[in-house]
């Protein structure tokens, strides 16, 4: 008669084991968290790349932009220069600022009074958003406000992107208006830099975690 076989392991042995599948485990997490941060500036490189295919020859109908990271205000208004057809919306403006002053801070040489008289009443202001959740939402009431915009640009740093197309596609339903993405692009060769792109990745975790998992309206953020 044949009876059941067993192995026995000695404790050594189990906790061997034990020590072999923890470092498995760290090292095949710690390999898709470094997939993941270092795929979301080559994921703005891609949008970046539709907006230029999608705006060769003909001008988006808006453009939005948020306030936060330097270079964002003077890209925009780069390609507003481009596309004078454009409406300008800039969001989560300080209440302090106007729009001439504004410019004045954050597009280099280009004065406010300059600005101010090539694009005339083109540009809205938003002082309300004091964060990205809060940028898309008066972005999107900007859009419902104002009938015919039918392709959207929407400016920042390479590292917001990803975020800022999660939270769109939660609030705006429908095919219409289309959103493209067009970005300030960072080295990623100082430390500074890296820091925004890790607690960037932390953000968009929590973003998806809290908006496609438990479905939340609203999303407090600290940027």
């Amino acid at each position: 008669m044949l009876g059941k076989k067993y192995t026995f392991e000695t404790k050594t042995t189990r906790l061997r084991r034990l020590f072999i599948s923890g470092v498995f485990l760290f090292a095949l997490s710690f390999g898709v968290i470094v997939s993941f941060i270092v795929y979301i500036p080559i994921y703005a490189k891609m949008q970046k790349g539709r907006a230029s295919g999608a705006f060769y020859q003909k001008s988006p109908d808006a453009i939005a932009v948020f306030t936060g990271d330097s270079g964002r205000i003077s890209y925009a208004l780069e390609l507003l220069k481009k596309n004078p057809s454009s409406k300008l919306f800039i969001s989560g403006v300080h209440a302090a600022n106007s729009f001439k002053t504004l410019i004045e801070k954050q597009a280099g040489p280009i004065t406010g009074g300059e600005v101010v008289n090539n694009v005339g009443m083109q540009v809205d202001l938003d002082y309300k958003s004091k964060n990205t959740f809060e940028n898309v939402r008066e972005t999107v009431r900007f859009l419902k406000n104002n009938s015919g915009f039918n392709k959207v640009l929407i400016i920042s740093s390479d590292y917001h992107i990803m975020r800022i197309k999660l939270i769109i596609s939660h609030e705006m339903t429908g095919t219409k208006p289309e959103f493209y993405f067009d970005s300030v692009t960072n080295s990623y060769t100082s430390w500074n830099d890296i820091k925004k792109l890790l607690k960037e990745s932390v953000k968009i975790s929590r973003t998806f975690f809290l908006m496609k998992i438990l479905r939340e309206d609203v999303v407090s953020e600290e940027d």
